[in-house]
């Protein structure tokens, strides 16, 4: 018989071996190990509640013995060799069947309870297939699009509008698949947010107004806010499975508390003194609520409605596990499956719908920060988001004396002066030419930019083509277009009424957009036709819009040098690096967008080279002799062989033409000349001759244009190809850093611009 003692156990079990066998030596030295298990347990919860309890002389007994026992425990598990099995063999002995619990209230639920969750699901489906499937869904992207105008026209202003209106634009071009699963996204965080206020409102009215309601409510949302979203995620799953139903509901859990405590705030901040000032004058307690409280609550109303939007944007992902559908679920696929085209895609349409929305609901005192920083605000302040309207009464107060104190001045705009109606005039008149200009023959024989992307142009012998065409100016003319609209506006706003309009419709804005007319009618001539384009000709409607977007530009900066512009605020004195450094940048991103790809064509013509040519003609020749011997399986194997060489070209031939690149366009020698054009431009408008504001301010407006330019000059590319293109060929990403530019340029002067109107008189 072997003995235990030969083993290297625990010391137990090494000193029970010594008189016994195996089997009973570990059986003891279980029954031993549990014991001492018993006793750290008591130790560990017995003894407080007893040190509690007890007197003091009691204390110092328990104390005692908790220590030791405490100390036993220590000393046993310490000489454990098998830590990790002894330790294991507790948690089993002792387990606590949650999960069994779980399943058991789950089951029972789910078959007892099955009408009153249909009816708790009702409203959730009913509103998600009216909003998505018949609204979003079925409508035209279009008309979502222009919906979106309307809606941000009227409830946050024109350039809210128009920018909805562009950002679901971009979604929609990005492609049908992007564009539906954009528009379930919309469906399903305005679902989840209407939902939320028809909840969150009427229930922090009651809280603001009922003490005991805020005392029973407030515990809740603490839960609400305490728990982790994958906690509560579970049971809707399991009780109305997986997609957009539960994830909506799991969103408004997560969501719903910001907008009831700023709701419940903005009522209890309204004045007490008004509320009885309107009791006093005999209004009902309706009319109090809806004339009184919540009219002056609706900036923490319009806030709470923000966070609850951040917050049920910031769930899409959570939403995308649950099995909801939507922009989240593109993103999610695309990390499984390292797919960097989705994921870039994907990220740009959830980015531009979150803009959106977030600009869409922004309080009309809102400091309109970026929307990341935002979203990080509103998960930063989900407990207190009071936290938000800190400033809001210092703001309002600060409002009210300046408006108090301007009460007896009447302030009317500097009329215009007659230099500066000279230079409206020159611009005016430039805008005219422009107009004709677009409209008259830009070129004839074939197309000019689309002929790179499509052989039909080849054989558009003896017709014309305006700068609006397809196989003309393309999105080049349209764009061009625009920016005179766009200036004839602000003619006509500053000879109607100066200073009055929207701050854009005024010199600044028209130095800006008449800038990035000429420099986008120069990109149209300077780019040099394909080869292919044998019968191509320019025509006189280029050049009478080139001389039109020249009288354009210099009667707007005639108008901006003698505009009575002056700074809202004093400016910060010293020289601006941030904007050199940030235009200098933006000419290094030139320099890469010449290098870099505009064209990727993987057509078949394209792809074929005069090795591949030689391949392919041995081919068919071969094939024609099989047929002629009637050997078919031998010229059906010679056909299969020359569809796959094709193919295989295809996929690995890409014929990629640079910006600099002889058998491109050749537009990348234009934007490092407007690069470098902008780079002299930047020193004067960056404190380096003169500190003088209104001088900064003259010279960042001719920064901002040609800014604005480089844009709708890599726009133009893109969107010209993008129109014409045959399969296969797309815009290279070269042109997305020549936008990156442009937009840099551009923003590295709009905020002197922005600290800028014109000049009033009190009287």
């Amino acid at each position: 018989m072997n003995l235990y003692a030969e083993s290297t156990g625990h010391f137990v079990d090494r000193a029970v071996g010594k008189v016994t066998n195996l089997e009973t030596g570990d059986t003891v030295a279980n029954a031993v190990a549990s014991a001492i298990e018993f006793v750290a347990l008591i130790g560990v919860f017995a003894v407080p509640i007893l040190i509690i309890l007890g007197s003091a002389r009691r204390r110092r007994v328990v104390n005692a013995v908790g220590g030791a026992a405490g100390l036993v425990a220590v000393i046993w598990y310490r000489s454990i060799e098998d830590w990790d099995q002894r330790q294991n063999t507790v948690l089993d002995r002792w387990q606590i069947p949650v999960g069994d619990w779980v399943e058991q209230i789950t089951v029972w639920v789910d078959l007892n309870m099955k009408e009153t969750l249909d009816v708790i699901k009702w409203p959730f489906h009913t509103m998600l297939g009216v909003v998505v499937d018949d609204w979003l869904l079925g409508l035209s992207w279009m008309t979502v699009c222009l919906a979106a105008l309307i809606a941000g026209w009227a409830f946050r202003g024109l350039q809210v509008g128009i920018g909805s209106f562009l950002g679901l634009t971009i979604c929609g071009l990005l492609g049908e698949e992007y564009w539906k699963e954009t528009a379930r996204t919309i469906g399903f965080i305005a679902v989840a947010v209407i939902l939320c206020v028809i909840i969150g409102i009427p229930t922090g009215v009651a809280c603001g107004r009922m003490d005991g309601v805020w005392r029973i409510v407030r515990p809740v949302l603490d839960a609400m806010q305490v728990v982790h979203s994958f906690v509560y995620m579970l049971p809707f799953v399991f009780f109305f499975g997986v997609g957009f139903v539960s994830a909506t509901m799991v969103t408004m859990v997560f969501a719903l508390p910001p907008l009831i405590r700023l709701t419940n705030l903005g009522i209890r901040q309204v004045p007490e003194d008004v509320v009885e000032a309107a009791r006093a004058y005999g209004a009902s307690e309706r009319r109090v609520l809806t004339d009184v409280q919540l009219p002056l609550a609706r900036a923490a109303l319009m806030t709470g409605i923000n966070q609850t939007l951040l917050l049920a944007i910031s769930m899409l992902g959570i939403a995308a596990i649950m099995g909801a559908g939507g922009l989240g679920r593109l993103l999610y696929r695309a990390i499984a499956n390292q797919d960097i085209a989705l994921a870039g895609s994907g990220g740009l349409a959830f980015f531009i719908v979150a803009v959106v929305l977030d600009r869409l609901t922004q309080p009309d005192d809102s400091d309109g920060g970026g929307l990341f920083g935002r979203i990080t605000a509103a998960w930063k302040n989900t407990k207190t988001p009071e936290l938000l309207l800190s400033n809001s009464e210092n703001e309002d107060l600060l409002n009210k004396v300046q408006i108090d104190g301007e009460s007896d001045q009447e302030a009317q705009y500097e009329p215009l002066r007659s230099a500066e109606r000279s230079g409206v005039a020159v611009a005016a008149l430039g805008a005219i030419a422009t107009l004709l200009g677009v409209l008259l023959p830009w070129n004839g024989g074939s197309g000019h930019i689309s002929a790179y992307a499509r052989y039909a142009d080849e054989s558009l012998t003896n017709q014309t083509f305006n700068g609006l065409a397809a196989s003309g100016g393309s999105w080049f003319g349209i764009l061009i277009v625009m920016c005179t609209l766009a200036l004839a506006g602000s003619v006509y706003a500053t000879v109607r009424s100066p200073g009055q309009r929207n701050r854009w419709l005024g010199p600044d804005g028209a130095t800006v957009f008449s800038i990035a007319a000429l420099v986008t009618a120069v990109c149209s001539i300077m780019a040099s036709p394909p080869d292919v384009a044998s019968e191509f000709s320019r025509s006189y409607g280029i050049f009478v819009t080139l001389i039109g977007c020249v009288l354009m530009a210099a009667g707007s900066v005639l108008w901006v040098w003698n505009a009575p512009m002056g700074a809202r605020r004093p400016l910060a004195s010293g020289i601006r690096w941030g904007r050199l450094i940030g235009v200098s940048f933006a000419g290094l991103l030139i320099v890469m967008a010449g290098y870099s790809g505009w064209t990727f064509d993987t057509r078949a013509d394209s792809v074929i080279g005069p090795e591949l040519r030689v391949q392919l003609d041995d081919i068919v020749m071969k094939a024609e002799a099989a047929e002629a011997a009637g050997d078919l399986a031998l010229a059906g194997s010679l056909a299969a062989e020359f569809t796959a060489l094709i193919a295989y070209a295809q996929r690995t031939g890409d014929v990629i033409h640079d910006g600099y690149s002889d058998q491109g366009a050749g537009l990348g020698w234009v934007a490092l000349v407007l690069g470098l054009l902008a780079l002299a431009v930047v020193i004067p408008a960056s404190g380096f001759l003169s500190q003088d504001e209104l001088f900064l301010y003259k010279w960042c407006s001719i920064v901002c244009g040609l800014g604005l330019g480089l844009f709708l000059m890599s726009v133009a590319w893109i969107g010209s190809i993008s129109r014409v293109a045959e399969t296969n060929l797309v815009a290279g990403v070269g042109a997305l850093f020549l936008l990156f530019a442009g937009v840099t340029v551009a923003g590295s002067a709009r905020g002197t611009l922005s600290e800028f109107d014109r000049k009033q008189v009190y009287t």
